[in-house]
């Protein structure tokens, strides 16, 4: 989700802030596992009530912590999530070799 380390909502209706702070909250989670961005193989983004333009914002937060880096990614427009004061949520998977 789009908050920060202290649980509090990041970018209350803006996509492009919470896109910056879920990737960023990936980021910390693979460092935390001993894993880099490079070693994501794929995506999975949740976007409420997804509109064409929201790609443009969600690829910002995106680039931000991959560059030029790209995995798969599957991108599904929902409903909602579990609470309408987030926008977006992205699933990651990683391989790291033991």
């Amino acid at each position: 989700m789009a908050e920060d380390k202290d649980g509090n909502i990041v970018g209350h209706g803006d996509m492009t802030a919470q896109a910056h702070q879920r990737f960023s909250n990936i980021g910390h989670t693979l460092a935390a596992a001993g894993a880099r961005p490079d070693q994501v193989t794929k995506l999975t983004i949740f976007v409420a009530d997804y509109k064409r333009e929201h790609l443009a914002h969600i690829e910002q937060g995106r680039a931000a912590l991959f560059g030029d880096h790209k995995p798969t990614d599957t991108l599904v427009g929902v409903a909602a999530l579990s609470g309408p004061e987030y926008l977006l949520e992205v699933d990651a998977v990683a391989v790291v070799d033991e």
